[in-house]
């Protein structure tokens, strides 16, 4: 009983901290989670774009009317890494770079820019003599490199939207 108290004491005085240092969860009504329903995202050329662009969608899932616009583009390098003494590489590396900006149309025909960034990061994949299993690899590593820059993408947005100056209409 006693061992109870002390842990529920212990959490209490955690959160207490937490709530002191400002701490507030993004996916809460408050947090800025909630605010990126509100965002659609345009198309993105190329595969490496639309795999990105389905990763942010599965994220942000905008309902109804949004009220910003995410507008990105990708670069894909693919690089061969762990080369042989026969020249033949056994691992391969993507890096990507998606740059993106989040856009607020003014009801002029103009959008106003509220936020830009740069999202990076690399992935790397099994080079076999199978190529067909490579090749699986490979796309594996797109979706997966795309599923990060999305992860990145979405939290400084929802930091973005979770500043104290920022007013989700009908909240």
């Amino acid at each position: 009983m006693a061992l109870l108290s002390r842990r529920g004491l212990g959490c209490a005085l955690v959160a207490g901290l937490l709530t002191g240092c400002g701490f507030r969860p993004m996916y809460g009504r408050s947090g800025g989670g909630a605010a990126l329903s509100s965002v659609d995202v345009e198309p993105i050329p190329e595969r490496e774009g639309q795999l990105l662009r389905n990763a942010l969608l599965d994220r942000f899932r905008p309902t109804g009317k949004t009220r910003h616009v995410l507008s990105a583009t990708v670069r894909v390098s693919d690089a061969s890494l762990g080369i042989q003494s026969n020249d033949e590489a056994t691992l391969g590396r993507l890096t990507a770079t998606a740059q993106w900006r989040l856009l607020t149309p003014t009801g002029d025909g103009r959008r106003r820019l509220d936020l830009q960034g740069t999202a990076r990061n690399s992935v790397v994949y099994n080079i076999l003599d199978n190529q067909y299993a490579t090749e699986r690899n490979r796309r594996a590593a797109r979706a997966d490199i795309a599923d990060q820059l999305a992860s990145e993408i979405e939290t400084r947005l929802g930091a973005y939207f979770a500043r104290p100056d920022y007013r989700m209409p009908g909240f």
